[in-house]
């Protein structure tokens, strides 16, 4: 090959290489655009596939020079492939070459964004979605623009076909053109990986700012743990004049707080026409968010919102109230297993109701539980029915 031809057939490559960058940026253009115009973009090639543009930072230009670089070297060695043993190069060689290049390319492009579900599921991964469609593009790209570079050959043939010759075998072309597809490969790879960390970011930043302003974590239905027991392992007292269930149930009172502590009342409502007796604590318990039974701390006696007056044998009459009060320190409860539901029975052995609630009792706090007394309506707010 001469030296002007062989600098035509360079000049050829290095056009088709700009082409491939104009239609790269051409659609990454239509698509910043607003309103519906972005769909003028369906009437460019994917050269790039589409998941390329939502990927983080700088990579879609890398990914875009890196797969023009590719095209130019591909191009060269298609070229010189398609042109040998023509006396003479015409517009078909390099307008071949173009096809190729594209479609090799493009090939590369689709296996980089197919990498995670080819690691994950080997090559079943690659029947579904759209694997190949780059290649398809790819060579679309070439069957539209590779009559230019052919066309810059072509008129070079013209001005000095009797100079013109066979192209020169070069084999170092065939290993730039493997090392600019395998380089493509990489970055493709890469560049999908950063897109996937960054939406591994995005969603744990997400969660982080959930967590930020709800109150505990959110709910984990794959979380291990015990349901809350229906009742307490003991005995109930044998007296004929007890609050049973049939004469009296528990109500979820009103409740108070103070700078770092909070307080909660517990109602016995005697519900029958004759007077019951209540004697001793309550029986509490606390489920979490995820319905397992919450681990903290049951201490009989007071706290700062409380007064525990001990236990002692309480006549509550017909329609009247006794009341037990709940007292523990605030928490933090950010990212923490909370109280959403409140279990009480009238003393430990009897059948606990429950209440949804939102307390910041936490996992491994202590909350103080003060014995039955009469209710005079005072305490926490008044009666809370």
């Amino acid at each position: 090959m001469n030296e002007p031809s062989g600098r035509r057939r360079a000049l050829s490559s290095v056009v088709a290489g700009a082409l491939w960058l104009v239609v790269a940026g051409v659609a990454w253009a239509l698509r910043q655009l607003p309103g519906g115009l972005p769909q003028l973009a369906s009437l460019v090639p994917d050269i790039l596939p589409p998941t390329v543009w939502t990927w983080p930072a700088a990579w879609p230009a890398v990914l875009a020079v890196l797969s023009g670089a590719a095209i130019v070297v591909c191009h060269a060695l298609f070229a010189s492939l398609a042109g040998r043993g023509a006396a003479a190069p015409g517009v078909i060689s390099p307008w071949f070459a173009a096809v190729a290049a594209g479609a090799i390319v493009g090939l590369a492009l689709d296996i980089a964004v197919a990498w995670s579900s080819l690691s994950m599921f080997g090559p079943r991964g690659l029947l579904g979605g759209d694997f190949g469609a780059a290649a398809a593009s790819g060579a679309l790209w070439g069957v539209a623009a590779g009559w230019m570079p052919g066309l810059i050959v072509a008129r070079g043939t013209a001005r000095g076909a009797a100079a013109a010759g066979p192209p020169e075998r070069r084999p170092w072309v065939w290993a730039a053109a493997a090392a600019s597809v395998v380089v493509v490969l990489i970055a493709g790879i890469a560049g999908d990986d950063a897109r996937r960390l960054d939406i591994e970011a995005q969603v744990e930043a997400a969660r982080q700012a959930q967590a930020e302003t709800s109150f505990g974590a959110p709910p984990d239905p794959n979380a291990e743990g015990v349901p809350v027991p229906a009742e307490a392992e003991a005995s109930v007292p044998d007296d004929p004049q007890w609050c049973t269930a049939e004469r009296a149930t528990l109500l979820l009172g009103g409740s108070d707080a103070a700078t770092g502590h909070r307080g909660q009342a517990v109602q016995l409502m005697n519900f029958s026409e004759e007077p019951c007796v209540i004697e001793g604590y309550p029986d509490v318990a606390f489920g979490d968010q995820n319905n397992h039974l919450l681990d903290v701390t049951i201490e009989h006696g007071g706290s700062f919102m409380t007064q525990d007056f001990g236990a002692q044998r309480i006549e509550v009459p017909a329609g009247g109230y006794a009341v037990a009060y709940l007292g523990w320190d605030a928490a933090s409860t950010h990212g923490a297993l909370i109280t959403a539901s409140l279990h009480a029975a009238a003393v430990p052995g009897m059948t606990r109701g429950s209440w949804p609630v939102e307390l910041d009792i936490v996992e491994g706090s202590t909350v103080a539980v003060t014995a039955w007394q009469p209710d005079d309506g005072a305490a926490l707010g008044g009666s809370g029915q």
